[in-house]
């Protein structure tokens, strides 16, 4: 289990006593290489937690680069697809038990069901819910053997948790999901349901997709407190006490995106960045609701 030290200057505490490091270092869209590569170059910059999934197809990449360092020296999250029809708990057991194997590591500190039955649906609907349950309890299985540390979901929405957090035996301790500037501080309602069921809020395309590098108002923040927008854009979730998962394959904009915690928003920014209606996103791509 990941032992945190002075090398990362935040960590959460999940519900279940786990301590994650509040920033991850992304790969999605990463081919092996690239990712093999992205996480030596986040390592020298401090960063030790990383993140990947079976679905981004990279993670012998990821695994090499991670043998060059201690197990306990890191933090590990990946994910399980949804399952769209099948025996759903022996497609996630198999699933999990790839992602390990790819990953060349003896257990992941977090995993993560990537969606929920991938159909769409809104809201979370009886069927959706029971092919969910089946992967929950499947890597909660795993879980009770050591093989996971931590369980959670990502692309979950509202209903989609309300259907499953009544059935199982480990509460979710993460929900990632897409979360900027732009949706404002509570889309649908989300984050506050989180917060009241003590899972953990991680933010992914945290600079919506790019389109707040160039937004007129993180950039004028930004320029008072002499840091990019991107930086404000991630200071936004990080001051909320979320986690955020990032990418950035350049020692240039890791060492950029992590430099976070030596300056502050002011109250009157965190709410001007709170109430931005611009770039608007749905939470998740699996439901709506």
């Amino acid at each position: 289990m990941f032992n945190p030290t002075r090398t990362w200057r935040k960590w959460l505490t999940l519900n279940n006593g786990v301590v994650m490091p509040q920033m991850s270092l992304g790969s999605w869209q990463y081919n092996a290489s690239t990712a093999a590569s992205s996480i030596a170059l986040g390592w020298a910059a401090g960063i030790r937690h990383f993140d990947d999934a079976l679905d981004y197809s990279n993670q012998v990449g990821t695994g090499q680069a991670l043998k060059a360092y201690p197990r306990k020296s890191f933090f590990l999250t990946t994910k399980v697809p949804p399952c769209k029809f099948g025996n759903c708990a022996d497609q996630t057991t198999k699933n999990i038990l790839t992602d390990i194997a790819q990953l060349q590591v003896d257990y992941v500190d977090l995993m993560l069901l990537h969606g929920s039955d991938g159909s769409g649906a809104s809201p979370c609907n009886e069927f959706s819910c029971e092919k969910d349950l089946q992967q929950y309890l499947a890597m909660e299985a795993l879980y009770n053997q050591s093989k996971i540390k931590a369980i959670g979901v990502s692309n979950y929405c509202v209903s989609c948790l309300k259907c499953l957090l009544p059935k199982v035996h480990v509460k979710p301790v993460v929900n990632q999901f897409e979360y900027h500037v732009g949706m404002t501080a509570d889309p649908g309602g989300l984050v506050s349901f989180c917060d009241a069921n003590q899972i953990v809020v991680q933010a992914y395309s945290a600079l919506g997709d790019g389109k707040l590098i160039t937004d007129e108002l993180l950039v004028s923040i930004g320029k008072a407190h002499k840091v990019s927008s991107a930086q404000v854009a991630l200071k936004w979730v990080v001051a909320q006490g979320r986690a955020v998962a990032f990418k950035a394959d350049t020692p240039e904009y890791i060492s950029e995106d992590i430099d976070l915690f030596g300056w502050n928003l002011t109250s009157t920014e965190m709410q001007q960045l709170s109430a931005a209606t611009t770039p608007h996103s749905n939470p998740s791509w699996s439901c709506s609701a």
